[in-house]
């Protein structure tokens, strides 16, 4: 390891740990990014009509840069089959009115730390059945992961939380080739068809903050207070994907919020938004 390298990694260590300044500016990042989701809901109608996804991902970045610094990553709009794309930022499709819009955004303070929270809403403001299927599993297993956040937790506890309602979900709804025990399986993870990318990470300076630091210190260490973190579970069925009934093909659904580690358990920072179905409805309701 070079002089940089180890410099890079010991900096990434120390930061995972902020102080009650470093706190205080993420809880102002999380209220901007919350009223930068509400801002954005008021848009929907318009965005149906003609400018689409770009629309929207300019209505949060307009907002990000005139209440902080700007965005703290490249914005994600994906309406209908984006939605299933992991990271779509070039947002240059239509908002359809019957289909679920993935938005991934956060606003980053003058002080340059950011928050990260995603959300899935149905831009007609009510889920149909099948929506909310999805979505229901994507709360349950997120509800899972949260639970699985304190001191003294590993840190890939809630990513083994999120991943095994996951896994029952889908063998429930008779989509795994296999038991849900061999999907869980270090040989298996048949489930990851659909989940492709990890749980969380991290969140400060940075989106994906302490990226340098060492496995014995990040994936491999345990949670302690100070820590803020990501939980991120979701589901991508793409419209191509005929391993999956056609009802479920093009639907992407994530719930994403930042948790704060404290001395006895955590606290969810983003909980000002609803993260279930019948909540987002009620919270959309007022924004049209």
């Amino acid at each position: 390891m070079t002089v940089d390298e180890e410099v890079s990694r010991t900096l990434a260590e120390l930061r995972m740990y902020k102080d009650a300044w470093e706190i205080g500016q993420l809880r102002r990042a999380v209220d901007r990014t919350v009223e930068g989701f509400a801002a954005v809901v008021r848009e929907i109608p318009a965005a149906i009509e003609g400018p689409g996804e770009r629309w929207l991902q300019g209505t949060f970045d307009r907002y990000a840069r005139a209440y902080g610094n700007g965005p703290g990553y490249a914005s994600i709009v994906g309406s209908g089959k984006h939605a299933p794309t992991l990271h779509w930022v070039r947002c240059d499709g239509p908002v359809l009115a019957d289909e679920l819009i993935l938005l991934d955004m956060g606003v980053e303070v003058d002080s340059h730390y950011t928050a990260d929270v995603t959300r899935t809403i149905p831009a007609s403001g009510r889920f149909s059945a099948t929506q909310r299927q999805v979505h229901d599993l994507v709360e349950k297993a997120h509800r899972a992961g949260l639970a699985a956040v304190g001191p003294r937790r590993r840190f890939t506890d809630f990513h083994h939380a999120c991943m095994e309602v996951i896994a029952h979900g889908l063998a429930d709804w008779g989509l795994l080739p296999v038991s849900v025990d061999e999907a869980l399986s270090d040989t298996g993870q048949h489930h990851r068809r659909y989940l492709v990318c990890g749980i969380g990470h991290h969140l400060g300076l940075d989106v994906h903050d302490c990226a340098r630091a060492g496995n014995e210190a990040y994936q491999g260490a345990a949670m302690a207070p100070g820590m803020v973190l990501t939980v991120e579970p979701g589901l991508y069925f793409h419209a191509h994907d005929l391993t999956v009934p056609p009802e479920l093909r093009g639907i992407g659904v994530r719930i994403e919020d930042d948790i704060l580690v404290t001395a006895d358990g955590s606290e969810v920072l983003s909980d000002a938004l609803p993260s279930d179905a019948s909540g987002l409805e009620k919270w959309m309701a007022p924004q049209g």
